[in-house]
């Protein structure tokens, strides 16, 4: 898993908003970041308010020509003062950062993605299509305002789960998972909660399948000097901002 260089701080002017539920998308215009970025990495966010001197994380959701596209969730007043900025706005962004996904020589593919952290497998399924893959996605949602974030999402094959069986089926994203078209060379590409993805390192040995997790962690520079967001792997702990946030899942070590 290579990390790409040359991040840039940029001031990026905002296209377009779209709220669902407590989410929001945003279209920034960022010609070098979209030109740089691969599937899974992300950027540094600046709070557009007064008061915060810490930057969010944001994955990279998708990139459209000189666009990209960043899906937020309203956790707390950063987060919701970021999904409150409108059309014409400038936004400062660093990036793109961290480790991409691997691609290379992946013939199927499942995307098992969990709330808000579905967020960077857009990229994901489109880079593996134009690669020829077979890509489809299984995703897990709280309830259906929470899985009204689908409606930022294209992908040809998707099944959703949420915990009151408002949308799809009933239960977690295993329940949709089962229905996932599982063979010997399936690489999973995941990103969600930490129980999920314990789970799922878990399912994938069961399976004898290989996999891929991109981290959600809390960062302070996002650039990995700081350590303030690392994890324990197989291999001694990790930086999730600049080891990451992609890694291996039979190499996490969950509590």
């Amino acid at each position: 898993m290579t990390t790409q260089s040359g991040a840039v701080q940029i001031s990026a002017r905002v296209l377009e908003v779209c709220h669902y539920g407590r989410a929001t998308q945003l279209w920034l215009a960022c010609p070098i970041v979209a030109t740089r970025t691969e599937p899974g990495q992300f950027v540094m966010v600046a709070v557009p308010a007064p008061g915060f001197h810490l930057r969010r994380p944001l994955s990279v959701h998708r990139v459209r020509g000189d666009r990209i596209s960043l899906l937020v969730e309203a956790r707390g007043e950063g987060t919701r003062a970021i999904g409150e900025v409108a059309v014409g706005d400038a936004v400062s962004i660093n990036g793109p950062l961290g480790a991409a996904f691997p691609l290379a020589g992946v013939a199927r593919a499942v995307l098992v993605g969990g709330g808000i952290g579905a967020a960077p497998l857009q990229s994901v399924a489109e880079a593996l299509a134009a690669r020829g893959a077979a890509v489809s996605a299984v995703f897990g949602f709280r309830d259906a305002p929470h899985a009204r974030i689908l409606h930022a999402f294209e992908l040809p094959d998707v099944s959703v789960a949420t915990e009151d069986g408002s949308v799809g089926v009933r239960g977690t994203v295993f329940d949709a998972l089962r229905h996932a078209p599982i063979t010997s060379d399936t690489v999973l590409y995941a990103c969600g909660p930490l129980g999920m993805l314990a789970a799922l390192q878990r399912w994938a040995a069961e399976h004898a399948v290989a996999g891929y997790a991109s981290l959600e962690a809390h960062m302070a520079c996002g650039t990995g000097v700081c350590h303030g967001c690392v994890v324990p792997t197989t291999w001694g702990y990790a930086r999730v901002c600049a080891d990451g946030p992609v890694f291996a899942l039979s190499e996490l070590v969950f509590p």
